[in-house]
């Protein structure tokens, strides 16, 4: 209780809006995108446990196809399709990876032990996608923690009860406001596997949602973990 505890109070502090994130991503020599791993240890002078509340100014960077790794990953939703044209985006930092339609922009930023990446498909689906390291979490906490996280950002979010999709995910939708009374619905997955924790935040606004709601359950859907990362740490 302790650890989700400073967890929400310290992920609630980062400042990054559900629109219009700031960050980057990189490319390398094989046509790929990877997240920008600039703070994977704390900075000197700064306290180890508080994620930086920086924000910067970088625009979004449209992001390119990435080659799955080999070994045997745990698929959120294995019956649904993944169309053909998409695009896998993966993390080696946190062992993840999910895909998304081409077009799909994103940036991605870690501080201290917290990794986020935000993106954003051609449709205008917003994604928010947390990871982070801790054995005591359970799938109830990691919800907490994604409302805490974007109320932290300004919006009064009403969860639903999580519905399990199998024994190492599950799924819930919320309802969001924003400060300037904007009105979205969303669809949360959290994972447990091992000491990884993983919560992906799919939103839209609430009139443009049924339309997406497809392509957002194909996202969710096809999110796959490694058992204690890509590295198995």
């Amino acid at each position: 209780m302790k650890n989700k505890l400073f967890l929400i109070m310290t992920i609630a502090t980062i400042g990054i809006a559900f629109n219009g994130c700031t960050a980057s991503f990189s490319t390398n020599g094989s046509n790929t995108a990877k997240p920008v791993n600039t703070a994977s240890s704390p900075a000197a002078g700064k306290n180890a446990n508080t994620p930086s509340t920086a924000k910067t100014e970088k625009p979004k960077t449209a992001l390119k196809d990435e080659k799955k790794p080999e070994g045997t990953a745990k698929t959120a939703k294995k019956d649904v399709p993944i169309p053909a044209d998409w695009i896998y985006v993966y993390d080696e930092n946190k062992g993840y990876g999910f895909s998304v339609p081409e077009g799909t922009t994103g940036e991605s930023d870690i501080s201290n032990g917290f990794d986020v990446m935000s993106l954003t498909t051609p449709s205008g689906i917003d994604i928010f996608v947390l990871a982070y390291k801790d054995k005591d979490l359970t799938k109830e906490g990691l919800l907490e923690v994604a409302v805490a996280y974007l109320e932290g950002l300004g919006q009064k979010v009403t969860p639903g009860a999580l519905k399990a999709e199998g024994g190492d995910y599950a799924v819930a939708d919320a309802t969001t406001v924003t400060e300037d009374g904007r009105k979205g619905k969303l669809r949360i997955l959290v994972g447990t596997d091992v000491t990884d924790n993983y919560m992906m935040i799919l939103g839209a606004d609430t009139d443009k949602f049924a339309a997406n709601e497809k392509i957002i359950d194909e996202i969710w859907g096809g999110f796959e973990m490694w058992s204690g990362g890509a590295g198995n740490n």
